[in-house]
């Protein structure tokens, strides 16, 4: 067990054994035994959070490889991440981190040192991501109360019940939601988890006025039929046409080794489905395509950022506005 380990925050007890509620897998964890994401550990005295501070990768990264890209574009933010993961994804490609087995490598790093770290930097963005941070509840809200100054960052499935959502909604500034498909049956079979919850997770963050941004992994013959993009982005513009959302390509990795990786002319298909159903900025990533990497203004149609690989140019963007035409972009600046 990790010494520095701590009780977790949202649990019950009932006939001898904890009843997790952080996540919709709600798990029953008998002492001695982990919840399904590896980090929830039974012990004698409690449900303990054994992650708590456990990083296993912290680096400096550009913002745009959230992907966020109307949030503080074109600043640096400190990208930190554990190990574990609540859902397992199939084709997971940060499974070194999220598919917790034997030998788990991490470091103790405090909350208060996490902050310091970010300060010293002078980077005012802290973005949890890597492995799933819902999962490291406890210190990144500890973190988020020590944290004044600093934009806070989840990069998430979003699968994570109401209460602790609450929590999250009060303390971050900013939220990249990977929506892995459309249709519960991937999220079973594939994602080992369902599609509802990580929809409200979506309506909760986009109501509690959280930037938010999507991602959706693109893989042919998987998730990309017509009739579910579709229904996707009509979700989607449904909360408002003005958030953002990444299609991005697949390629195959972990425990999936097929179907073929995504091609230019997937990305390109899913683009102008987005952009008929009316969603005004849509963006695409991991090919190296001229289409869907700069932010257009929607009124005018003049190109407010420029983009090239991570290099980031806001030639067209006046303080959150279009500079051509003076509208106000859905931008965090």
């Amino acid at each position: 067990m990790n010494t520095s380990a701590i009780e977790a925050r949202y649990y019950s007890i009932k006939d001898g054994a904890y009843r997790c509620s952080l996540c919709p897998n709600r798990c029953r964890i008998a002492p001695g035994k982990r919840g399904i994401c590896g980090s929830r550990l039974g012990t004698d005295k409690g449900l303990i959070a054994d992650n708590y501070g456990q990083i296993a990768a912290l680096h400096i990264d550009p913002m745009e490889k959230k992907p966020l890209y109307h949030f503080h574009p074109g600043e640096e933010v400190i990208s930190v991440g554990g190990w574990g993961c609540n859902l397992g994804c199939l084709h997971c490609q940060n499974y070194s981190l999220s598919d917790v087995r034997d030998g788990r490598k991490s470091s103790y790093i405090s909350p208060e040192e996490l902050v310091t770290i970010c300060r010293r930097e002078s980077i005012r963005n802290l973005a949890f991501t890597y492995n799933e941070p819902t999962i490291m509840h406890e210190y990144a809200m500890d973190v988020a109360d020590l944290a004044d100054g600093l934009d806070l960052i989840y990069v998430t499935n979003g699968y994570i019940c109401p209460e602790p959502l609450e929590e999250v909604c009060e303390h971050i500034s900013a939220m990249n939601l990977d929506v892995k498909a459309f249709t519960d049956d991937f999220y079973r079979k594939i994602a080992k988890g369902r599609l509802e919850p990580v929809l409200q997770t979506g309506e909760t963050v986009y109501e509690k006025g959280v930037h938010l941004e999507i991602t959706y992994l693109l893989i042919p013959t998987m998730n990309d039929d017509e009739k579910e993009l579709k229904a996707f982005c009509e979700w989607l513009i449904g909360l408002s046409e003005d958030i953002p959302v990444h299609f991005t390509a697949y390629h195959r990795d972990h425990l999936m080794h097929g179907p073929p990786d995504t091609r230019p002319e997937d990305l390109l298909k899913a683009f102008d489905i987005a952009h008929e159903i009316g969603l005004r900025y849509v963006y695409l990533g991991n090919l190296p395509l001229s289409t869907g990497r700069d932010t257009v203004c929607p009124y005018c149609g003049s190109v407010a950022i420029s983009r090239i690989g991570f290099h980031v140019s806001a030639h067209g963007l006046r303080d959150g506005r279009c500079a051509s035409c003076g509208r106000k972009l859905n931008m965090r600046v």
